[in-house]
Formats: structure tokens, C-alpha cells, sequence
């Protein structure tokens, strides 16, 4: 990463009048996959879905990021868990750290900073980054600008990532991360000039290299959330999640058709001796099949329909519930860190907080990939574009710090009091925001009015150092 830092450094460095107006034409990125989709949903198996799997192992992941679309669109509870995900981090505030407390370097990060408040939808440009975190990476188009006389983005364009590939498909030995832009025939006049000739040839199946590609490293913004080491193709959550989508979406078309079956079985009765039997059964045919949509049918006054009822539909139901309540469980548990989102129950104490949190440790672990992406392929080349290469750099950041809880300091600043501690005003004013009068004024409250943190605690007894005056301490408490 350091190696490909410094050759966009020297790159931007070198940047003509003509090249820097050049950023601001946008690459021809519509194609045809950008309005219709394959499906691959559509009679998924097992068979067919460990297909689908092998081609992205090979880096191929244009159906694999497909069938993530549809998972995400066809299953409420795994778009809700991943939504979970994302406004953990999208509804946070940001700050933009300059290097050091020298005027220069917070005049850049100022500077930054305004420039990323004028990108258009900047809120939605976040959730994009973060559509890493199902699929383990995301890519986003930057659309360079003028501003007076300073190049800056203006806007952030979400990119599909079936439009991308790993590693070469002409060349087995090929770096398998090696993240790749597929360039479809009648897009690659746009691209002449930005990248070497020799990769345009191969274009339409290896693709082109945004990473060792300076040119494109200023124009695309790569996010990276992999769930475990290995091949990126391999290390999404919704990967993991497949073969569970899978079961729960045999369960509910299961369940649909049990539904339907719920007052039994219809049965027709026709009558062999009576007029063209043959024509007969098929009206009687249709006339069944009609009860199972509109419970309604027309039948002659020879033909008869009665229903066999199921016995055991009452504890039938049953299993298909559980294999759902199971799936999205498991689902849970690998999102969100936890399963109280399906297994909550009302009342129960903490249950209902657990539902709606995401586990701190995967906030951070987003935020803190989103925050390397922007520094990286935003404030990087802003720097570098404006002020030119820089020592160091300032760094986007967003913060995760969790919110105070009043009752528990409160308690503790009262646990400090009965000790005989002092507490200053300034304190207590900085970390509640109360408006108290005097910043310096220690505060001394006796200790005979302080309320106790606990019901049942009381502070009046004391301690002597006498026999009796520890026996009234252990008695008050």
C-alpha cells in the first residue's frame, strides 16, 4: 500500500493542466448489466448454488454478487440485520484529525473538511462505502470537479460489484486480490489514455488493475470488510449466509403450500358410467385445483369433491417455524454478534435492548474500514492535488465514542464524596454539561447529605476504629 501511496504522490505531482482537467471527464461505466440481473435466485439448488460459489472462487463474482442483491431484497430479516449494521455507523458525526497542532495542517484539514460537507448527499456517499460489509468489498466512482482553481469531488457514485472481478481470468498465477474493472466493448474508448494498451486488449474478461493503475486510483474508491483473511471472494458475511438463505427460502415455499393444504386434501369423484368420462374428469380436474386459489368451483350434479382432512396439521405447522426461527437465529448471530434480534422476548430484562444493538466491536470495525477508505482515495489526493505530496496527512475518523451513562457517574462521583474526595465544579461541568457558577470552586458536600447510591445504603453510620463503631457500620449496611 505504502509502495502504490508513493506512486500517486509522484503521479498527482506530475499532473499537467491537461491531465488535471482530464479527472474531471467522467469514465463511461453504463452497461447493459446496470439495468437488468440474471436472476440467479430463480431455481437456486444446491447443486446450482455450489456452482455459482466455485465460479467466484476462481474470481469470476458476477453471479455471486448477483444472488447477494437478491438475498438482501428477498429476505426482510437479513436486509434489516445489515441495515442495522450500516446506521450504527452512517449516523454517527465525523471529524477530520490534522496532523499536528502547526496553523499549515489544520488549514488543510479545514480544509477537507469543507470540502467533504459540499458533496452532494454525503450521508448516502457512507452507506455506499459501507455495502462492504455484506459483501466484504464496495466501489465507488469519484466525480472530480474544479472550484475555483482547486480540484475537488464532487460527487460519489455507488458502483455494482459485478462489474468487478479478482485477479486475471486468462491467467491462473494471476494475484487472486487483485481487484480488477471489467470494461464492457463499447467502453473502452473511454478508457484509452488512463490505462496502459497492452491491458486494454483484455479488457472485457481480465479487466484493469485499480490499484497499480494510478490513473484510476484517483477515480475509484475501493472498501474493504472481510469477515475473515483469505480470498476476498470468499470472505463475506452473506457468502456464510448463502446455504441459510437457501433453507429458509425452501421452508417458506414450503409452508405457503402447507398453508394452502391447511383444510385437507380435496378429492373428485366422477362418474365412469356417465356421459364422455374423459371430459368429465378434466372439468372435475380444474374445478379442484380452482379450490386451492379461490375456494370456489363449478361442478355438474354428477361429480362430487370431498376433503380428507389432515391429522396431524397441528403439529405439522410447527416445523417449519422452527427451521425459519433457526435460520434467521443463525443469521443474527453472525451479523450482529448476537441473536436477540429473533430470540428477544418482551419483558424480559435487557431482551429488547439486545434486539436493536449492534455489538461495539463491529461498529468499530466498520467505521474503521470506511474511515481508512476515505482517507486513503479522498483526503490523500485532495492534499496532493492542492498542497501538493505531504509528510503527513489528515485523517477522517468517525466517532464511535458511546454516550454517557449519567446515573452510573453520578453514583460514582457520590461513591467519591463519601470517601472524602473533592470534586471540582469544571469537572462535573465537563463531563455533564451542567451550568454550574464557579469553574475553580471545589465542591464540598458533608457527608450526612449526600444521598445514597443504593436504596438501603446509608452513609450517617461511621467507623471509629472502636469495636462498636464497625459493628454500627456493619449494621447499617
Amino acid at each position: 500500500m505504502t509502495k502504490v501511496m508513493d506512486n500517486i504522490a509522484n503521479f498527482v505531482n506530475a499532473f499537467s493542466k491537461k491531465e488535471r482537467q482530464q479527472l474531471t471527464d467522467r469514465v463511461s461505466l453504463v452497461g447493459v448489466t446496470d439495468r437488468y440481473s440474471t436472476y440467479p435466485s430463480k431455481g437456486l439448488t444446491p447443486s446450482k448454488l455450489a456452482t455459482l460459489l466455485r465460479e467466484a472462487d476462481a474470481g469470476d463474482i458476477f453471479r455471486q454478487m448477483e444472488l447477494f442483491e437478491e438475498m438482501l431484497e428477498k429476505d426482510a430479516h437479513l436486509q434489516a440485520l445489515f441495515q442495522a449494521r450500516r446506521l450504527a455507523v452512517t449516523r454517527r458525526s465525523y471529524n477530520i484529525i490534522p496532523t499536528s497542532e502547526e496553523p499549515r495542517a489544520k488549514e488543510i484539514a479545514d480544509d477537507v473538511d469543507k470540502m467533504l460537507k459540499r458533496i452532494k448527499s454525503w450521508n448516502n456517499a457512507t452507506g455506499n462505502f459501507l455495502d462492504c460489509v455484506p459483501k466484504a468489498f464496495s466501489v465507488c466512482e469519484l466525480q472530480w470537479a474544479y472550484r475555483g482553481d482547486r480540484l475537488e469531488v464532487q460527487r460519489v457514485r455507488h458502483q455494482h460489484q459485478k462489474k468487478f472481478r479478482f485477479g486475471k481470468s486468462t491467467d491462473l498465477y494471476s494475484d487472486p486480490e487483485e481487484l480488477r474493472l471489467l470494461i464492457d466493448a463499447h467502453q473502452i474508448d473511454s478508457f484509452r489514455g488512463l490505462v496502459p494498451e497492452e491491458e486494454i486488449a483484455n479488457a472485457t474478461t481480465d479487466g484493469v488493475s485499480i490499484e497499480n493503475n494510478p490513473a484510476l486510483r484517483l477515480r475509484f474508491i475501493p472498501t474493504y470488510c472481510k469477515a475473515r483473511s483469505g480470498n476476498p471472494a470468499r470472505t463475506s458475511l452473506l457468502r456464510t449466509c448463502t446455504y441459510l438463505f437457501l433453507f429458509k427460502n425452501y421452508d417458506v415455499k414450503w409452508w405457503i403450500s402447507f398453508a394452502e393444504q391447511m383444510l385437507g386434501y380435496r378429492i373428485g369423484k366422477y362418474d365412469l358410467g356417465g356421459a364422455d368420462p374423459a371430459k368429465q374428469k378434466e372439468l372435475l380436474e380444474l374445478a379442484v385445483r380452482g379450490l386451492a386459489t379461490d375456494s370456489s368451483a363449478v361442478i355438474s350434479k354428477d361429480s362430487a369433491i370431498e376433503f380428507a382432512e389432515m391429522a396431524t396439521k397441528a403439529q405439522s405447522h410447527q416445523v417449519f417455524g422452527d427451521l425459519k426461527d433457526w435460520c434467521n437465529a443463525e443469521m443474527s448471530e453472525l451479523v450482529l454478534g448476537h441473536t436477540g434480534s429473533s430470540t428477544s422476548t418482551p419483558g424480559k430484562l435487557g431482551g429488547e435492548d439486545m434486539a436493536q444493538e449492534v455489538k461495539l466491536e463491529l461498529v468499530e470495525a466498520d467505521a474503521r474500514a470506511m474511515d481508512e477508505a476515505v482517507t486513503d482515495y479522498i483526503v490523500k489526493p485532495y492534499a496532493d492535488l492542492n498542497y501538493g505530496p505531504q509528510e503527513e496527512y489528515p485523517y477522517y475518523q468517525t466517532d464511535v465514542s458511546q454516550a454517557i451513562d449519567m446515573d452510573k457517574e453520578a453514583s460514582i462521583g457520590i461513591k467519591i464524596q463519601q470517601m472524602g474526595g473533592k470534586l471540582k465544579a469544571k469537572t462535573i461541568k465537563e463531563k455533564f454539561g451542567w451550568p454550574l457558577a464557579n469553574d475553580d470552586e471545589e465542591i464540598l458536600v458533608p457527608q450526612s447529605n449526600v444521598q445514597p447510591p443504593f436504596p438501603g445504603t446509608s452513609v450517617s453510620a461511621k467507623d471509629d476504629g472502636s469495636a462498636d463503631g464497625k459493628k454500627k457500620l456493619l449494621l447499617s449496611r
